[in-house]
């Protein structure tokens, strides 16, 4: 099971070199790593308040994703549908990837 955001992208990285056989180079990282972190904050802005957002005061970004995987109660599925959602648009033929 995926539980954090850095999880969520090494999966990623491990199926698109699975799938299309190539090794996955550092501009489709940052690429897929985007795409991944830009659907699944829409998803999470959709849950919860930018007054709830801010009230989760957090030293970095780690401590931040464990508050918000303790105050979401889908926090998983949500990360696992944006990760499923990024890796059939990426992969996906006629997709505007870096093949």
């Amino acid at each position: 099971m995926i539980q954090t955001l850095n999880e969520a992208k090494e999966y990623m990285f491990d199926r698109i070199q699975k799938i299309s056989g190539d090794i996955v180079n550092d501009t489709e990282k940052a690429i897929v790593s985007t795409l991944l972190e830009e659907n699944f904050y829409e998803k999470i802005w959709s849950v919860i308040s930018d007054e709830e957002m801010e009230s989760l005061q957090a030293w970095d970004e780690t401590e931040l994703e464990w508050k918000l995987f303790y105050k979401i109660p889908n926090y998983v599925t949500l990360l696992e549908n944006s990760v499923a959602e990024v890796l059939a648009n990426y992969l996906s033929p006629g997709s505007e990837n870096l093949e």
